[in-house]
Parts: C-alpha cells; sequence; structure tokens
C-alpha cells in the first residue's frame, strides 16, 4: 500500500551564512526539489542580497533574523563571525 502524496519534502536547508555557501545549497535544494517543494532558510540579509536574482519555484525562502555581522564585516573579523554563528543563530534556528 502507498503513502498518500504529500505537498512537500519537509526537508529544511540552512546554509552557512557567508559568501560561497549558498549558491551550493541552492544547487543542491534544486535537485532535492525536483518532484516537490522545499523550503530553504536563509538570514534576512542573505534574502536582500539575493532578492533580485530568479529563484526556482519548488523552493519556498524563510528567514531568520540578523544576528550575525553584515556580510561586508564579516572577512575582517572571522573568529567574530564563527562565534556569532555558533551561538547567536542558535535560538532563531529552532
Amino acid at each position: 500500500m502507498e503513502s498518500p502524496p504529500t505537498s512537500f519534502n519537509h526537508i529544511l536547508a540552512m546554509p552557512y551564512p557567508s559568501r560561497g555557501h549558498i549558491n551550493p545549497m541552492l544547487s543542491f535544494c534544486k535537485i532535492l526539489t525536483s518532484q516537490k517543494p522545499n523550503k530553504i532558510l536563509i538570514t534576512e540579509e542573505w534574502l536582500t542580497i539575493i532578492g533580485a536574482d530568479p529563484k526556482p519555484e519548488s523552493i519556498r525562502f524563510t528567514t531568520i533574523p540578523n544576528v550575525i555581522p553584515p556580510e561586508r564585516e564579516k572577512a575582517a573579523n572571522f573568529p567574530g563571525l564563527y562565534e556569532a554563528v555558533m551561538t547567536k543563530m542558535e535560538a532563531p534556528f529552532e
């Protein structure tokens, strides 16, 4: 007996919030969502950065607040970025 189809795969993807991570995660999500829609979780800052780019219809974006340093400051203080990702992002992610 087959299970009834669901409307979502119920997979939540969260790329590391830094340059060079979101495009590979989007590509991976496109593969995962080739059959059914999916969600990808990103920071509010990243949604504004990719806002004008075309997005796959099978992926819904949802955001968490910007609790990490802005993109323009990340390279100057990588240890601070890493600490913020590991501590400040936990509560909004949950």
